[in-house]
């Protein structure tokens, strides 16, 4: 598997259409690719301390959060 297959099953891993990416031949494309979708799907989990320990994560208004079960 080279680099752009392997970012390629990372694209659809994370979520996209494989079909989005099919035609992409270069790293950079798909990288692009790969950030648009970070960028469309809210892209990180919540910030956490210590202060978290035994919450759960869950969606709250379309994004993730850290809260008690």
């Amino acid at each position: 598997m080279n680099n752009v297959e392997a970012l390629k099953a990372l694209y659809e891993a994370f979520g996209g259409n494989a079909e989005d990416v099919a035609n992409m031949s270069t790293n950079a494309e798909v990288i692009n690719a790969l950030a648009e979708l970070a960028a469309a799907t809210g892209g990180t989990l919540p910030a956490v301390t210590d202060a978290d320990d035994g919450k759960v994560l869950t969606v709250v208004d379309g994004k993730w959060a850290a809260v008690e079960p």
